[in-house]
């Protein structure tokens, strides 16, 4: 049995230390110098944190950002924030809102399941605004049914069919993966498309927008009376929808024709992401943020802003500069500054943007493609000897998106 030395506050130089070593090998990339798609590295900012003390290790992480545009930040200003949020890099949540206490809430626990709302088919279904309620309550009944299922599984893979012993093991009275503190989380797509089919525009619309709004919340608050009716910590998540945004719109158009409103062309349709503004907007990226903020505190189960950033290098410091913007004056949680692009697998060059050629040797079929697919950064697939790849809709997403300049 080990002994208690110390508090995490007492190992702080060894931790930034630590910190610094782990950030200048990303920015270095790996053999040749594609960026390291994992682990994700995500950056806690808090007001301790956001001085001058910490400027050097700040401005190492936006080298990386402006570099590859692999890292997150998690924003622990907003009022909703408690004293602790974990994420991972798809954006479900943690947040020591559950219990209060950081041990419960965020350790050795984690998002047991989800199931997703496909909104865009309320929206054709629904005749007025009041009947969208109607069938958010039948969607999310199946939904609990769902995950109720899901969780007795969950409690027999842990306890009867002992698939993961090491769960099991005992720390103190109690397992080490405590199931009671898990999540069970309503998730949602399509939001822009649901609005869109009700009111004529989508969520850019400030009309529209306050109905979404509306909507969430009325999610959000059936999973708050579902912790009081069961005792269970129930949950509401921005679905990262990485192939489930391209099935439903697939599945919709297949079923509802013209009425279906999707985004793309010809097979390769999607709906846009949960709550987010449509990849191609013309907002500017300050409008965006000043929507999708209001979505971040009713999403405590998970939610994330891109920044998709130009093709041009984008500069540390103006990063930085918007980073203290949207930590301080926004209520965004978690966000990332995305960046396109490519490399080529034959001559090893890395460039700025979605290349078909290779500026060096002139390689035209194995340029492979890099951006975030929803959640993580991944490859798109595009390269001749790509073993992967985004579905249809994924990709004609990353050719709609809109990038911003960061001067």
């Amino acid at each position: 049995k080990g002994q208690v030395v110390g508090t995490y506050a007492d190992f702080e130089e060894e931790t930034r230390l630590i910190q610094r070593a782990f950030t200048e090998t990303l920015l270095e990339g790996d053999n040749e110098g594609k960026p390291h798609l994992f682990p994700n590295t995500i950056y806690t900012l808090r007001k301790e944190t956001m001085t001058s003390e910490y400027e050097e290790d700040i401005r190492l992480v936006h080298e990386l950002s402006a570099k590859y545009g692999s890292s997150y930040f998690v924003n622990m200003f907003p009022k909703y924030r408690g004293k602790m949020a974990n994420y991972m890099g798809c954006r479900t949540c943690l947040q020591d809102t559950w219990t209060g206490d950081w041990d419960q809430d965020c350790l050795r626990t984690g998002n047991l399941a989800y199931v997703t709302l496909n909104l865009p088919r309320i929206g054709y279904q629904s005749r007025d605004e009041s009947q969208v309620f109607e069938y958010l309550d039948a969607y999310m009944d199946l939904a609990v049914e769902t995950l109720m299922l899901r969780r007795e599984q969950g409690l027999k893979c842990l306890n009867d069919f002992h698939i993961l012993p090491f769960l099991k093991q005992q720390v103190a009275e109690d397992s080490y993966y405590r199931i009671q503190n898990s999540t069970l989380s309503f998730g949602f797509v399509g939001l822009n498309e649901m609005l869109s089919s009700l009111f004529g525009e989508g969520i850019e619309n400030a009309d529209a927008n306050k109905f979404g709004v509306k909507c969430i919340e009325y999610i959000n608050d059936r999973a708050n009376q579902l912790k009081d009716e069961t005792g269970l910590r129930w949950s509401v998540i921005q679905t990262p929808a990485e192939s489930t945004a391209y099935r439903f719109a697939t599945l919709d158009k297949k079923q509802f024709g013209d009425q279906a409103i999707v985004q793309g062309e010809g097979n390769a349709n999607y709906y846009t992401n949960s709550s987010h503004v449509p990849v191609d907007t013309g907002l500017s990226l300050i409008e965006k943020i000043k929507i999708e903020e209001q979505y971040h505190s009713i999403t405590p189960g998970g939610h994330i802003f891109h920044a998709f950033m130009g093709e041009s290098y984008s500069d540390p410091d103006s990063l930085m500069s918007l980073t203290n913007k949207i930590a301080r004056k926004s209520d965004i949680g978690f966000w990332a500054y995305s960046s396109a692009l490519s490399f080529c697998l034959k001559c090893k060059t890395l460039m700025k943007g979605l290349n078909n050629v290779c500026p060096t040797c002139g390689e035209k079929e194995d340029v492979e493609w890099y951006d975030r697919i929803t959640g993580y950064v991944q490859q798109v697939g595009r390269a001749k000897s790509a073993s992967g790849g985004w579905n249809p809709g994924k990709r004609q997403e990353l050719i709609d998106r809109r990038r911003f300049e960061d001067n």
